[in-house]
């Protein structure tokens, strides 16, 4: 009876350490995501359109692309514009690709369609990096925003 009540506190321990979490990562995550309810994400400055984005490149504005597709992928269709680096996201948050990263002026995080910049820039915003958007519809919508009216010609 002993060995058995023993054996049952030891798994009943185990277990709750199993299932245990990071409370304090937790508490950063609730206070990070609690305000996102539907109109603040539809109203958010997280996202920049790719109209936008051609309109900055033709007023030459001073901004920073980051696209953070796979290699493959950038091997195949790349942005080569000045201000633009390819830091695939799985490489992104490594100190030396964190340090090309400026604060002193608007980072775009790209990929194809925009799920994984959303994922790097909320990564990005939570290490306290405030001036980073998203290309809403990635590296497709600014293609589709190329166009006479708005790509800067050269």
């Amino acid at each position: 009876m002993k060995k058995i009540a023993t054996l049952s506190l030891g798994a009943l321990l185990l277990g709750t350490t199993l299932f245990a979490y990071d409370s304090a990562k937790a508490e950063g995550f609730n206070k990070f995501y609690s305000h996102l309810t539907h109109k603040a994400c539809a109203n958010s400055k997280l996202f920049i359109d790719g109209n936008t984005v051609m309109k900055m490149y033709k007023e030459k504005k001073e901004f920073l692309l980051i696209d953070v597709r796979t290699d493959g992928e950038a091997g195949i269709v790349a942005l080569s514009a000045k201000n633009a680096l390819h830091i695939p996201i799985a490489k992104l948050f490594q100190k030396e690709n964190l340090d090309k990263i400026p604060t002193d002026k608007p980072v775009i995080v790209v990929c194809h369609s925009g799920v994984r910049a959303t994922m790097a820039v909320v990564g990005l915003k939570q290490l306290g990096f405030k001036n980073v958007q998203v290309l809403k519809g990635g590296i497709v919508a600014l293609a589709k925003s190329d166009n006479p009216k708005n790509a800067p010609m050269k």
